[in-house]
């Protein structure tokens, strides 16, 4: 009798101190590090904006998450400056951090070690790579490969020196941007004949041919081995395929996209309004976002896009609808109707994606194309940028 109520008391005390560990592990914040390359970029500043505000819908939650800024090393007290202009809340810290791509891993090495020091779950948006018209087309395609490759490398690197320590080895991620142009090479025929998938691959663009010829070969050549590396080291991963992107930059944006320098040539009329697969920059962000969060992204390759172009003149018309409410001159904006689209004619389905968004990225669907462009356009006359 005494026997059976002594051990009925030691099991009393074993539930009772089971209790509380458990009480007490679901006390402790949970940790979330995410960091960007390229983060001050056009796609890459408005990754980091998307961030800090999922972390804001954790207000009321114990989560802490911190975000790291990889930006060139002069740039950094640049971007430094920009974030503490913005408000945050308690749970979320952003800290800057020099860069270079091609570097070897070096300036990478560190941003990784200190977010290994937060021993929380690590997600990181490889964004970084050049996207510029340069004569020697062949080195840039070369570095976009490199930068890619050597990020793979030193994730595997940092990440398996923490398993041997008794860390988890898969509470990494890596989510990388790649590209429509990764998808398909200019008037390629989709595997299935009608459109492109995520299972089509860029079979036409050949290095050193031209600039154009050599980036899209470089967007798909570095995704290819960012998959096979992921695959023979075990790192989850997800790839991003957005087609062309425009949309409203973030705020006091130094960014040379493209994108800001089309619709700024065509609103002065320097050059004709074009049709384009696009998307909008807001949500290409939020869909790297919730690629880094979601398990059922992990190990996926998917394009985030409008599923068909619409004509230059629809374009036309937004970009004067914004230009004569900010009382500019609209007779010069003029478009581009000799283009039909190519392989693929206007109008047509050139891409099939939305419903691949939806069930991957958690319901995730992109805003129309005049919202795209009116919001572009109304953002970049008034900050002045065209």
């Amino acid at each position: 009798m005494f026997a059976r109520a002594h051990y009925g008391i030691q099991f009393l005390a074993l539930c009772q101190f089971l209790l509380m560990t458990t009480v007490h592990a679901l006390a402790l914040p949970s940790k979330r590090v995410s960091i960007i390359t390229g983060a001050n970029g056009y796609l890459g500043r408005e990754i980091v904006h998307a961030l800090r505000k999922s972390s804001e819908s954790e207000e009321h939650t114990s989560s802490q998450h911190l975000i790291l800024c990889l930006v060139r090393s002069g740039r950094v007290e640049e971007e430094e400056t920009y974030w503490k202009k913005e408000s945050m809340n308690e749970n979320c810290t952003i800290r800057v951090f020099p860069y270079d791509m091609i570097d070897g891993g070096t300036t990478l090495h560190a941003a990784l070690e200190h977010a290994k020091e937060s021993d929380g779950s690590t997600c990181i948006y490889h964004v970084a790579s050049v996207f510029s018209f340069t004569e020697d087309h062949e080195k840039m395609a070369h570095d976009n490969v490199k930068g890619a490759e050597d990020l793979m490398k030193t994730v595997s690197a940092v990440f398996s020196k923490s398993a041997l320590n008794g860390s988890n080895s898969q509470n990494v991620k890596v989510v990388m941007t790649s590209s429509m142009a990764a998808v398909r090479g200019s008037g390629q025929t989709p595997l299935n004949g009608q459109y492109y998938t995520h299972e089509d691959w860029n079979t036409l663009s050949k290095l050193g041919v031209n600039w154009g010829n050599s980036y899209q070969w470089s967007k798909a050549e570095s995704e290819k081995i960012s998959w096979r590396f992921a695959k023979k080291h075990n790192i989850p991963f997800v790839s991003i395929c957005p087609s062309f992107i425009f949309g409203p930059p973030s705020r006091e944006s130094r960014s040379k996209s493209f994108s800001i320098s089309f619709v700024g040539s065509w609103i002065r009329g320097e050059s004709p309004v074009q049709s384009r697969l696009c998307v909008d920059v807001r949500d290409v962000a939020e869909a790297h976002v919730r690629a880094g969060i979601m398990d059922a992204a992990t190990g996926e390759r998917i394009i985030v896009s409008r599923e068909a172009r619409i004509p230059s003149l629809q374009i036309g018309d937004e970009l004067k609808r914004i230009a004569q409410e900010k009382g500019l001159e609209t007779g010069k904006i003029d478009c581009d109707t000799d283009f039909d689209g190519g392989a693929i004619k206007i109008g047509d389905k050139e891409v099939h994606c939305e419903q691949r968004m939806k069930d991957l990225l958690n319901g995730l669907e992109c805003r129309p194309v005049t919202e795209t462009m009116s919001d572009m356009a109304q953002m970049l006359l008034e900050q002045g940028i065209i």
